[in-house]
């Protein structure tokens, strides 16, 4: 019985392997940008708030909250073909429940470029590979920004504050306050009747989107098809099984234009891995390609469960005393991890420690 290691530390050779095998290559980059990145962007991130200093020259810097935004800037986009970069980079963000800045340790990758179909299916199944390389059980929800841009974009005299609740009706999943908000905005009954579907429970990915299909507008029909045409392929790969449909999954339609998707894991009440398309960003810094990837927060991820049989830091506590010969404690030692044991010396039995067993020398 060996310790488990922290996912941080046992995911990143593993998750790397997969992404080069799939024709990546690793990007690495300064853990600060220019201030203005992050201040021009800010919508983009999931705070505004991030950590700044000024260097020696006076510019003002910050520690960087997001790796998309780095790429990016630095990318050689254009439709002639793929820029296929992966990366494991800190992240410096303000977690809001505890009021403090965390670092989190994550992995992640990018497609630039000319990002078809074939692209956008290649990247889910990364993302499925990743979590299944957690060893947990897991689910993959899917979204699409186009039939959301779709529905909305049919609603007559719509105001930015009325998209806003729409869309925050549907990421919280509550299709009786939608129906009343539709009703109040006169909303024809087509368009209401799809939102409510976007809104309400989910009943498998096929189900979902045969339902979907039936009540949905004309002008969704593309994005609709492109699901449809993702789900067929996952599962004759063999990748659907734990892929959802999920419209709660909804991201700022000024830089998310398609696919869109969220990872979780069993035992853990977020997400760890998010990722979508984001041509718009793109855009706004003058680039004409698309592009899509996601990120895994490893940081995010339980090491272990409570109650596995293999809970625990070391297999075996090595006991000794004041008279013990160190030769003979250290050649026991030797003796235990040559049998494939995972080994602590110690005098006492330090406070919190897990192990499998003790000995003594």
């Amino acid at each position: 019985m060996r310790r488990i290691l922290p996912a941080e530390d046992r995911l990143p050779p593993i998750l790397a392997n997969i992404y080069e095998d799939a024709g990546f290559r690793a990007y690495k980059m300064r853990k600060f940008e220019e201030y203005s990145l992050y201040l021009e962007n800010r919508s983009f991130l999931e705070s505004e708030r991030v950590i700044t200093f000024n260097d020696m020259t006076g510019r003002l810097l910050a520690l960087k909250p997001d790796v998309t935004l780095s790429i990016v800037k630095n990318a050689k986009a254009d439709r002639k073909g793929c820029e296929k970069l992966y990366y494991r980079e800190s992240v410096y963000r303000l977690d809001r429940k505890s009021g403090e800045y965390r670092e989190i340790n994550q992995m992640g990758l990018e497609v630039i470029g000319d990002t078809d179909t074939l692209q956008t299916l290649e990247v889910l199944s990364l993302a499925v590979r990743t979590l299944e390389a957690t060893g947990e059980e897991y689910v993959l929800d899917v979204s699409h920004m186009g039939v959301i841009s779709a529905v909305t974009g049919l609603i007559d005299g719509l105001r930015e504050e009325d998209r806003a609740q729409i869309l925050y009706l549907i990421k919280t999943k509550n299709p009786h306050d939608l129906a009343a908000l539709c009703a109040r905005m006169e909303v024809g009954e087509e368009i209401a009747r799809t939102l409510a579907v976007m809104a309400g429970p989910s009943f498998g990915f096929a189900d979902s989107l045969r339902k979907l299909k039936e009540s949905a507008p004309a002008a969704a029909a593309e994005a609709l098809s492109e699901l449809e045409s993702i789900y067929s392929a996952l599962s004759s790969l063999g990748l659907a099984g734990s892929v959802e449909l999920d419209f709660s999954i909804v991201n700022d339609t000024d830089y998310y234009n398609g696919i869109i998707f969220q990872g979780f894991v069993k035992g853990i009440h977020k997400e760890v891995l998010s990722g979508g398309r984001y041509d718009g960003l793109l855009s706004k810094f003058g680039k004409k390609a698309g592009a899509l990837g996601f990120a895994v927060y490893l940081t995010d991820l339980a090491p272990r469960r409570e109650g596995d049989a293999n809970d625990c830091d070391y297999d075996v506590l090595l006991r000794y005393s004041d008279g013990s010969d160190p030769k003979e404690v250290l050649k026991k030692a030797a003796q235990l991890r040559a049998d494939g044991s995972s080994v602590r010396v110690e005098k006492e039995i330090p406070a919190g420690l897990r192990f499998g067993r003790t000995e003594e020398v």
